[in-house]
């Protein structure tokens, strides 16, 4: 989808789920600027809700930040009335992915300083998963980043893939060929306000016509198969993205919402010059 004419729709749901007394994930959606952001708190008491929260304030104000920035410095066109050369794209897409990792670590930088004011030692405090899209202003182009466990996965030809790749120690013990007991998978790795440095996952991918992306925290993937997922988000004619939200949570509640349940699903369409 090489156009600087893009627009995504997109819609986002979180539940408390079945289990839990309260909800500690957090999302953020702005269609405008092709962002969404899934942030699944932990800590309990420690605030996870406040983790979440605060990671996706952040992250979402570093890159709105820079958005404004680049549309200010092109005269208000970010897009420019042209398509971008491949340099051009490649250019953006590695200016973007930086301005990402800056949204990612000031986040955790943040929730660290929240945990040093409230008591808590290094790791023993209020941390969260996070994972997220922006579409790279002006292309054809998304950047995806996570650190965590939550997950996005994008649907196209009828099959869904994921595009990240669990920080767990389940994962970890499947990459190592099984060897041993299995741990728990919710075991974490990898997320913010657990140490002083975190190094998001960041990848760069093109957009193609019809892809439908699915972003979500545990609370979904961790109770619905993805075989599930897929035939669900493949049946004819295509759920509408809000009715699909309420729907997968509801699959997932059916089996037990044992977890808080957040995700968006999200398209980028061409728009008419």
């Amino acid at each position: 989808m090489h156009s600087a004419l893009i627009e995504m729709i997109a819609s986002g749901q979180t539940d408390v789920g079945r289990v839990r007394s309260r909800n500690e994930d957090f999302f953020h959606l702005d269609t405008a600027r092709g962002l969404a952001v899934i942030c699944d708190g932990m800590g309990g008491h420690a605030g996870g809700d406040i983790a979440s929260r605060t990671a996706v304030e952040v992250v979402a104000a570093v890159i709105a930040s820079r958005d404004d920035a680049d549309g200010a410095a092109s005269g208000g066109h970010a897009d420019g009335d042209r398509a971008p050369s491949p340099a051009e794209e490649n250019r953006a897409a590695a200016e973007a992915a930086m301005t990402v990792r800056s949204a990612v670590v000031a986040a955790n930088r943040r929730i660290n300083a929240l945990n040093r004011q409230r008591g808590f030692a290094e790791g023993r405090g209020m941390g969260t998963t996070l994972v997220g899209l922006w579409r790279v202003p002006g292309t054809g182009r998304i950047v995806v980043f996570h650190a965590g466990d939550s997950r996005l996965y994008r649907l196209r030809d009828g099959a869904l893939r994921p595009l990240t790749r669990d920080h767990s120690l389940y994962q970890l013990w499947l990459d190592n060929g099984r060897r041993g007991q299995a741990p728990q998978r919710n075991i974490i790795v990898r997320a913010l306000g657990t140490g002083e440095q975190v190094e998001p996952d960041i990848a760069i991918h093109d957009l193609q016509p019809d892809d439908l992306y699915l972003l979500c925290s545990d609370g979904l993937t961790g109770i619905v198969p993805e075989g599930l997922i897929q035939r669900f988000l493949t049946q004819q004619p295509p759920p509408i993205a809000e009715d699909a939200c309420a729907r997968l949570i509801d699959l997932a509640n059916g089996a037990g919402g044992p977890d808080n349940i957040t995700l968006i699903l999200a398209r980028f369409v061409l728009v008419p010059a």
